[in-house]
């Protein structure tokens, strides 16, 4: 080991003070929040939704950043640690990319069959085109990337 490489590993370990990744830390912060609002709203059952994903990633986000994690815990918790582990993860959001534009279709197709109110039936159309737009401007970037 060089001393490059002694410094980073020292560097690494004291600059991993906090115990999952700045992306977790925002998704559980978000699904607590979320939660709570849902609580103080009287929408119990998606504050209890919310706050079972947010112990549920947060939980697992610890337990992957241990030494004895594998693969799959490391990239089910967005806790990547080499170039395996994001090629897996690419994949893995690649297809639920896919799933999340057929159900956001399903969704806002069920809206307009259904006539739901305006409010839901706008987000659901927001959300299909966000997907939408998100994902021609990811694939335009990625094949100019190369």
């Amino acid at each position: 080991m060089s001393m490059d490489e002694a410094h980073e590993d020292m560097k690494s370990s004291r600059g991993r003070k906090w115990p999952m990744s700045p992306v977790n830390t925002v998704l559980v912060g978000v699904c607590v929040v979320g939660a709570v609002a849902c609580f103080v709203l009287g929408q119990t059952i998606a504050g209890t939704a919310l706050l079972l994903g947010g112990i549920g990633g947060g939980l697992g986000a610890i337990f992957a950043r241990r030494g004895t994690s594998g693969d799959l815990e490391r990239v089910n918790s967005l806790e990547y640690a080499d170039e395996r582990d994001r090629a897996a993860a690419v994949k893995g959001l690649a297809a639920v990319g896919v799933v999340a534009l057929i159900l956001s279709a399903g969704q806002l197709i069920m809206h307009v069959i259904v006539d739901t109110d305006p409010l839901s039936r706008w987000a659901s159309i927001g959300v299909f085109l966000a997907l939408t737009v998100c994902w021609f401007l990811a694939n335009w970037y990625y094949v100019r990337k190369g």
